[in-house]
């Protein structure tokens, strides 16, 4: 990444030169704002800047505005002396990323370029609607279609202002992290990002979560207890499926946002709230407003400048760069060294509905990773159909008939399911024999340790698939105990509350 320092002060250039080459920056600099807005101009890939306030020509406020106007995306720090704090503040409220106080002391410029670097990997990072491209030469390209650039340019501006925002799309676009991504290019960064998802939660409790509660207020609350607003002071609130409160939760809710003011459940003090609050869903609130099933006055304060995520059938120019930035990924997660997708894998993407989105597109490279064995993901080891049923054996939904689970997959109802489940037909007595089992391919991946935690791996986030993330009902359908079950979901660092309403 490039960086550009705007000083008329040589000394101080070289202070912050040697700072930033030792994070691996390409350093230009500039005497002044006029060269300084010039040079952003021919320097696209510029990522991040540090201006002074007082420079010749131009001030650094000025060049401030002229360069986030040519390229939204560049960090700016403002450099100035304690008895310009103001001068601070204004660059902030105008697109300053932070402020560095004169003379710059290297630690301090050395944590905000970390955590300036962080933020902006954040935004790279949002749901996978920017996959991330480097070069030798440290540019960046983020996404290519138009509908991500829109997208984009909707998260600056709402970053830079602190209104609520309703976030929507379908399951497994990233609404989640579009708002991390939000909290942690706003000035609430410092602050704590708290996230609930709304369906996951029985209406009895959703308002103590949210709220908490006072000794006393129902049975079972033996203590007070805060809630998610209070975690969430000073920083942002997301709600995720928003869409599945109840109307008197929906009330409470208007009543923050009018007059930043909520009330313990079962407590009458009034408390003051500092929190921002995200919102996201996938449901037709239009239609749901018109139902009587979502306020009207809730739905405007929320959908002020909206940010709508287009599905991954949308922008499907975008899976060859997803698959690329994935198999990065994985590759340092399952230790592999896989080279890249064969084109005729890409051609089987590009031609799949992908109802799952982001989420199932992870999922299917994924289990694509497990199952390949040379080092080119081939088209033989996409199993599009598992991807899109989110089952690669058969869970049905609850009420569910007693199955012996320690039956041995290679014998037995059983291993037909699963046989079924991988092949589209139940084994014949020949593939048996051969040891066709569903994550074998060759007699070199005979390891029973690495097998049995790849299968066990699968029928968790199958199970998980199935009850849409909900615990009890998934220990239940598969005669686990609760603890059994969160000890593997830990073991494999897998997060049921990923699976919460999946398309």
């Amino acid at each position: 990444m490039k960086a550009l320092i705007v000083d008329d002060d040589s000394t101080l250039r070289l202070i912050i030169r040697s700072v930033l080459e030792k994070r691996g920056f390409v350093v230009l600099e500039a005497e002044d704002g006029v060269m300084a807005v010039e040079m952003t101009e021919r320097h696209p890939d510029i990522g991040i800047a540090i201006l002074d306030v007082n420079m010749p020509r131009m001030n650094g406020l000025d060049a401030l505005a002229k360069i986030k106007a040519i390229n939204p995306s560049i960090f700016c720090l403002i450099a100035t002396a304690y008895s310009n704090m103001n001068d601070a503040i204004m660059a902030i409220k105008h697109g300053a990323y932070d402020y560095l106080q004169k003379p710059v002391a290297p630690e301090r410029l050395a944590k905000l370029l970390d955590k300036a670097t962080a933020a902006n990997n954040m935004v790279l990072e949002a749901s996978f609607t920017a996959p991330k491209l480097e070069f030798d030469d440290g540019r960046t390209i983020v996404g290519g279609s138009s509908q991500l650039k829109q997208v984009f340019d909707v998260i600056y501006k709402l970053s830079k202002v602190d209104t609520s925002v309703l976030i929507r799309g379908e399951s497994g676009t990233g609404k989640e992290l579009v708002a991390r991504a939000l909290h942690y290019n706003s000035h609430r960064k410092h602050g704590a990002f708290v996230a609930i998802n709304c369906a996951a939660i029985p209406e009895s409790l959703i308002e103590s979560e949210l709220f908490g509660h006072e000794k006393g207020a129902f049975t079972g609350a033996d203590r007070r207890k805060l809630g998610k607003f209070a975690q969430a002071e000073g920083g942002t609130l997301f709600l995720d499926e928003i869409g599945d409160i109840s109307p008197a939760t929906q009330v409470k809710l208007l009543r923050i946002l009018q007059e930043r003011t909520y009330s313990l459940v079962g407590g009458g003090q009034e408390i003051k709230s500092d929190v921002r609050i995200v919102a996201a869903t996938h449901k037709p609130l239009e239609k749901m407003i018109d139902e009587n099933k979502f306020r009207a006055d809730l739905f405007y304060r929320l959908n002020v400048l909206p940010i709508n995520l287009p599905p991954l059938r949308e922008r499907k120019e975008d899976i060859h760069d997803l698959c690329q930035y994935l198999l990065k990924k994985f590759n340092k997660s399952h230790r592999r060294k896989i080279t890249g997708i064969s084109d005729g894998a890409i051609r089987l993407l590009m031609q799949h509905p992908w109802h799952g989105n982001i989420r199932e597109l992870e999922n299917a490279m994924e289990r694509a990773f497990i199952l390949e064995s040379t080092d080119v993901l081939q088209e033989s080891s996409f199993d599009l159909h598992a991807s899109t049923q989110g089952t690669l054996i058969n869970v049905p939904p609850p009420p569910m008939q007693s199955r012996d689970l320690s039956q041995t997959p290679q014998s037995g109802a059983f291993a037909d399911e699963i046989a079924a489940a991988r092949f589209g037909k139940s084994p014949t007595s020949a593939e048996s024999t051969k040891g066709g089992f569903m994550f074998i391919r060759d007699e070199d991946e005979l390891n029973f340790p690495a097998l049995k935690d790849r299968f066990e791996r699968e029928f968790l986030v199958k199970a998980l698939t199935a009850y849409n993330g909900r615990i009890n009902q998934t220990a239940e359908a598969t005669q686990m105990t609760k603890v059994t079950l969160l000890r593997k979901l830990e073991k494999y660092g897998i997060d049921a509350k990923e699976f919460f309403k999946i398309l």
